[in-house]
């Protein structure tokens, strides 16, 4: 258990995932910035995976408050 907890501090997480019939709307979402085109596949992929936690971090803590209610 402590060798892999040692191999996990030296290499990234990486997961393999299925895109089929998604790389279209990946490379459609930010199309409108040229940026986006510059990007690499896993990197759109990560900013994409960042921006619906953040999303889904901010409603969840919306739905704790209670001053939202």
């Amino acid at each position: 258990m402590h060798r892999y907890e040692r191999q996990r501090e030296i290499v990234a997480d990486r997961v393999t995932v299925d895109i089929e019939g998604l790389r279209e709307e990946i490379e459609a979402a930010y199309s409108d910035n040229p940026l986006w085109e510059e990007l690499s596949l896993s990197q759109k992929l990560r900013r994409l995976i960042q921006e619906r936690l953040t999303e889904i971090k901010q409603q969840r803590s919306t739905a704790n408050d209670p001053k939202s209610k």
